[in-house]
């Protein structure tokens, strides 16, 4: 069995590095990511998961413990390195000369040490075009545009350390030549993914010119400060080559393909330029960013700043002749996709009134893939987890209304009865684990009294789900989770892409939900119904005895007593939850209830919410109002619930789905089957008040 092979990133979490990460996986690389996340961010790595729609192995490790990077390369069957990691300001760099050489420098040697020790002997180096110095210097010589020729003369510390390791890796493969080591000296990177996903995050005042005017366009900064306006330029401002950030990323991947074509045993040490070739002014890129904004953004000439140069432009021939790569995108480019961050993404990863934290047993590996993502505001609070969808907790006026579990291994747990999870493929029970499509006969996992329930073992409650990609005004914040689900997974027939998306306010929380088939499955059609099973507890105690509820139906779907399947009709309750019930042990519920008879949909989003639970407990005053655009909805009185700290009835279900197991009958199952560049979807919320 053919093992995987992995290419290590450090410093994968940066600007550069992240979307180095989603070049390197669009490309078909394996990649694991190091990061020691002091001037960066893992939300860095949630966008690329997002982006590239898979998880990233990420671990977070300083360089200089060997012990911690040993064991990746022990875990992992890595074949290269790109080597970002490293600390970045020229100006600090100059305050801090120490912690910049032991940073940078005592890291690389530990990361090479470590490479060396598992025979992995194939580098791409991140370097710097600081490393060339002022090229003004040479006043016989005419060294514009730079090409790698040029000679160096790093000024500051950064610059140095650049250099340094640089050279560590020419002695390497100096003293054994079956060392690969491509050295990448690249000039000025700008813009963000297209997505808006990605992009530059200064932590505290950026020191970049696009970054800065950036903050300045959306009421950050006051103005630009541009220094100096009198040297020999177009307009009077210095000259540099900008390059977009996706254009630097694909640089790094063409230099890692390059030396995988070398034959094997052959080594080499190379050094390339990456950039454009085209110089821009400060003005001219001021001029080009106002243009996208819509407006001309306030600057300020001040004097020239210390240590500056008139003109630094790559010449990137090499790159362009021997790598087979060359800068595709423009200043413009580079300028649309920053405003599209910025406007999406005002505060880069920080967002207001969201925090989360990892979502790991005590004494448990860490797992940066199972976190608790929480959004609050005033008295009202969310908790997601990555962990099925999940909802965690929801706290209102300083009480918890759900049922919360403090433990991911509670979750994990097969006694777990869906708590909070987003559960699909397919919702509630499918007869024998079996159901028909076009004449084609699928077999689902039977995971429950020889039926299939909630999806199967592996169902998407039972999943980590990409995300969430966080985002919030004043007002309301959003948590949008991903799940790609493969063709056969717990037996249903082709990909899913699926998102559910959290909004929150001060007083709700809302559920969009949206399905399709990616074009690239290798099936056109399956079955979907999803719904989120959340139990809620609006009393003092410990059960929810006494809670009243009203429905906006008496009409359910007939069903066994045993085994909860439909009998296919359609008839009335046995009592009248749409005149108020009080829930007792006496009348436990589980059931499906019609909201729609007719004019079934797919996607149900652009129907209007109707209002399909009302629920209140006097002993807190607390109300539950639950309305969605689904044509039926689940409610489970949690008369089985046995798990941790919670017995029967410690939470009841207001289930906002398809019919129950549409899919089997064929007047209903238009509501269940997506086709390839068809669309589900449904828009369920939860209000709160006293």
């Amino acid at each position: 069995m053919a093992i995987d092979k992995y290419i290590l990133v450090t410093g994968g979490a940066g600007y550069i590095g992240s979307h180095t990460v989603v070049e390197l996986i669009q490309r078909g690389f394996k990649v694991v990511v190091i990061d020691s996340l002091v001037n960066s961010s893992y939300d860095a790595i949630v966008r690329a998961e997002y982006i590239v729609r898979s998880p990233i192995p990420f671990f977070k490790i300083d360089l200089h413990d060997k012990a911690a990077l040993n064991k990746v390369f022990d875990d992992y069957a890595i074949e290269g390195v790109i080597h970002f990691a490293a600390f970045k300001a020229v100006g600090e760099s100059a305050q801090k000369p120490l912690e910049y050489y032991e940073n940078n420098v005592g890291g690389a040697v530990a990361l090479l040490e470590v490479m060396s020790t598992h025979g992995v002997k194939t580098i791409v180096y991140s370097s710097s075009a600081t490393v060339y110095g002022d090229v003004s210097r040479f006043k016989d010589h005419n060294y514009l545009p730079i090409n790698e020729k040029c000679p160096t003369d790093p000024v500051s510390p950064y610059g140095k350390t650049k250099y340094a390791i640089e050279n560590i890796i020419a002695d390497l493969h100096s003293s054994d030549n079956s060392w690969r080591g491509a050295v990448l000296r690249y000039f000025n990177p700008i813009g963000a993914h297209p997505s808006g996903l990605l992009g530059e995050d200064p932590l505290g005042v950026p020191n970049n010119l696009l970054p800065y005017l950036a903050q300045v366009a959306v009421g950050r900064r006051d103005k630009l400060n541009v220094f100096g306006n009198d040297y020999d330029s177009r307009d009077g401002t210095p000259i540099r080559d900008y390059i977009h950030v996706v254009d630097l990323a694909q640089g790094h991947v063409a230099a890692l393909e390059y030396l995988k074509t070398l034959e094997q045993g052959q080594g080499l040490y190379r050094v390339w330029n990456l950039g454009t070739g085209k110089g821009s002014t400060v003005l001219e890129i001021h001029a080009a960013f106002s243009a996208v904004v819509g407006r001309e953004l306030p600057y300020n000439v001040v004097g020239r700043r210390a240590g500056d140069v008139l003109n630094l432009t790559a010449d990137p021939t090499r790159a362009n002749t021997e790598l087979g790569w060359k800068a595709k995108l423009t200043v413009e480019d580079a300028c649309r996709d920053l405003w599209k961050w910025t406007m999406e993404n005002p505060y880069g990863f920080q967002v207001k009134n969201f925090k989360w934290s990892l979502f790991n047993d005590p004494g448990a590996e860490v797992n940066f893939a199972s976190r608790l993502n929480t959004f609050t505001f005033g008295d009202f609070s969310v908790t997601i987890a990555n962990y099925g969808a999940t909802i965690q907790n929801i706290a209102f006026k300083g009480r918890t209304v759900v049922t919360s579990m403090d433990k991911l291994s509670l979750y994990q747990s097969d006694d777990n009865p869906a708590f909070g999870a987003t559960v699909g493929r397919y919702a509630n029970r499918i007869r024998n684990g079996t159901f028909s499509i076009d004449g084609v006969t699928y077999h689902t996992d039977k995971n429950w009294r020889g039926h299939t329930i909630h999806g199967g073992s592996r169902g998407f409650g039972r999943q980590f789900w990409l995300g969430p990609v966080a985002k919030s005004d004043e007002t309301h914040g959003t948590l949008e989770f991903l799940i790609y689900d493969k063709d056969g997974s717990n037996g249903f027939p082709a990909d899913v892409i699926a998102t559910a998306k959290f909004t929150v306010d001060e007083k709700s929380l809302r559920l969009e939900i949206e399905a399709r088939i990616p074009e690239s499955s290798p099936k056109d059609v399956t079955a979907v119904n999803m719904t989120n099973h959340v139990y809620f507890n609006l009393s003092s105690g410990e059960t929810i005895d006494g809670t009243i509820i009203k429905t906006c139906t008496d009409t359910i779907l007939e069903s066994d007593p045993d085994y909860l399947l439909p009998t296919g009709r359609v008839i009335q309750y046995k009592q009248k939850l749409s005149e108020s019930v009080d829930l007792q042990p006496s009348n436990p519920i589980d059931n499906c209830f019609v909201a729609k008879v007719d004019g079934f949909k797919l996607d149900t989003r652009g129907d209007e919410m109707q209002t399909i639970v009302e629920a209140h407990h006097p002993s807190t005053g607390f109300k539950l109002t639950a309305a969605t655009t689904d044509p039926a909805f689940q409610i489970y009185t949690g008369d089985f619930v046995d798990i941790g700290p919670y017995k029967a009835r410690a939470g009841f279900c207001v289930e906002a789905q398809r019919y129950l197991e549409a899919i089997n009958n064929e007047h209903w199952n238009k509501q269940v089957i997506l086709r390839k560049g068809e669309v589900y979807g449904s828009d369920t919320i939860y209000t709160f008040s006293v």
